[in-house]
């Protein structure tokens, strides 16, 4: 969804606002839940993540992420504290518990496909009738803090691109269809957002009475282009969420102790695009 028009970027008012504004918040979030057990879901190699400080704060902190480098590389980040602990344990999974259900029954649709868009089609019902496995800790226990720092979107998007990179394998010359087809835009739309839904109750479901939950997450995209004076333009801002407004996720009866939001602007050439610029929200909130 395009929210505005086409505008200039100054860089000068941006900086490097991310990663302090994530661990700041984090941190706050850290200090309302007290002590317990922390969960970091999707902790990549935890850029953002105040890593140390939730493992002097609380008894046992969880770490999950996919990606087994990312995780690598936070573990050994956290041998190297000054005190080092066992707090922290390392979990690799995948936080929908999707890819095993739906790769293998998605390798099958494409072999057996002959027209692209009718296994398109096929596929998006895969998607959308396939009820995620959310991971949840050996012990079942409950966390005092939860934190999902950019994670609610990405969590359709790992699905839906190992969907789409077995279409391609085999129907390299119908990319457009991803597109361009009305039926698998509608798909992923609904996909999506009934993933994220259940992803919202899912983590409530992980949380101790009165427990913090942390959610950030890139609500607006737009991508970079180089003007011929070394300036930066584009062609608009898309919203990459349900709604303009991250707090729509949760539900009524959840309250929000800290809401804020900033920029992101990440330099990473992609085709024409010198990079993107993200508009960030997160919310720090109690659960009843």
């Amino acid at each position: 969804m395009l929210r505005r028009e086409p505008f200039l970027i100054s860089t000068d008012s941006i900086g490097d606002t991310h990663v302090r504004s994530s661990i700041t918040l984090i941190t706050d979030a850290a200090e309302l839940a007290g002590s317990g057990q922390a969960a970091v879901l999707g902790c990549g190699r935890g850029t953002e993540i105040p890593a140390h400080h939730l493992s002097r704060t609380f008894d046992q902190v969880d770490l999950l992420d996919l990606n087994a480098d990312a995780l690598d590389a936070l573990k050994i980040e956290c041998q190297s504290f000054a005190e080092p602990d066992d707090s922290c344990i390392f979990h690799l999974a995948d936080i929908t518990g999707l890819i095993s259900q739906i790769e293998p029954i998605a390798r099958e649709i494409v072999r057996k496909a002959v027209h692209p868009l009718q296994c398109l089609d096929a596929l998006g019902l895969l998607l959308t009738s396939t009820a995620p496995k959310f991971w949840r800790p050996p012990g079942n226990y409950r966390y005092k803090l939860v934190v999902c720092s950019a994670v609610l979107t990405q969590l359709q998007a790992t699905v839906r691109k190992r969907v789409e990179s077995i279409f391609l394998n085999r129907f390299p010359e119908h990319i457009s269809a991803l597109s361009l087809s009305k039926s698998w835009r509608e798909q992923i739309w609904k996909f999506a957002r009934n993933l994220e839904d259940a992803f919202i109750n899912h983590l409530e479901s992980l949380s101790a009475p009165n427990g913090i939950i942390y959610l950030s997450d890139t609500v607006h995209v737009c991508w970079l282009l180089q003007t011929a004076s070394s300036g930066l333009t584009t062609e608009g801002s898309w919203i990459a969420t349900r709604t303009s407004r991250l707090a729509d996720y949760l539900r009524p009866w959840y309250e929000i102790v800290i809401e804020r939001e900033w920029s992101w602007l990440r330099r990473e050439q992609e085709g024409s695009y010198w990079g993107r610029l993200y508009g960030v929200q997160a919310i720090v909130y109690r659960l009843p």
